[in-house]
């Protein structure tokens, strides 16, 4: 009898020490991380490259109708740097992510080109015209796919941008007739993109994203320093190419 009670009680007394062994090993068990989410406000910051074209047509003097060329003037490429930042809000369901963003950049996109076969083409210019564009925005709807840490998306919505033109005419055997004139505008227009987005921790990512930005074709017109004698009208179509790379920062993480 004594034996049967020592042996009942060695094989119950190493039960529980497996059994305190196992639960041991279950507390000391790391968590597992909890999957990224993308849903929240962001804000961020991006810099980059824009390339695109001024196209002129439709030559007109606004101070005399009569005066009209119609057809293609001129056209010349344009190009330059961007920075400025961002701001957004996420929403996922499941690996789909909705959402919204606005971003605005100061630019230094600029460029410049004669006028066509017509003399005084290119708002009546002899001399380069030229097209800056200082400042440029977009506010576009988000749709992606979310890979855990990696968000490949698609965007589309408006797009505007601040615009200075130039043009002028020089005589060099008589400057007496010399004269130029500029005109500057805030134009929209409409964008299109995709871009890639990467999330290092569950506050901070980098992206990479291609616009297509179209301006639309808008009539500038130039009044020379002798505007009740002579003025310049032409229509400028805007298209850009932009790539970018940014640093977004969700908030309330």
């Amino acid at each position: 009898m004594r034996v049967v009670f020592a042996s009942t009680l060695a094989i119950l007394m190493s039960t529980a020490a497996q059994s305190a062994d196992l639960s041991y090993k279950d507390e000391i068990k790391p968590a597992q991380e909890a999957p990224l989410s993308w849903t929240g406000l962001y804000v961020g910051v991006h810099g980059g490259y824009a390339a695109g074209r001024n196209e002129w047509r439709d030559f007109s003097d606004p101070l005399y109708p009569w005066y009209v060329v119609p057809g293609f003037d001129t056209k010349y490429d344009i190009d330059g740097a961007l920075a400025g930042g961002q701001i957004g809000y996420n929403w996922q369901i499941d690996r789909t992510v909705i959402g919204v963003e606005a971003d605005a950049a100061w630019a230094d996109i600029d460029g410049q080109g004669k006028g066509g076969a017509f003399g005084g083409s290119c708002l009546q210019s002899s001399d380069p015209c030229t097209t800056k564009i200082d400042a440029l925005g977009t506010i576009a709807g988000r749709v992606g796919v979310a890979f855990d840490h990696a968000l490949l998306y698609a965007k589309g919505g408006v797009a505007w941008a601040h615009a200075k033109y130039t043009a002028g005419y020089t005589v060099p055997l008589d400057p007496g007739y010399n004269y130029s004139g500029k005109e500057e505008e805030t134009r929209w227009g409409w964008t299109v993109g995709a871009g890639l987005e990467y999330a290092f921790t569950s506050n901070l990512s980098a992206k990479v994203e291609y616009n297509y930005i179209d301006l639309g074709d808008d009539r500038v017109k130039i009044f020379y320093p002798t505007e009740s004698t002579f003025a310049a009208s032409g229509k400028s179509d805007e298209t850009l190419h932009v790539v970018k790379i940014g640093l977004n920062y969700r908030l309330g993480r």
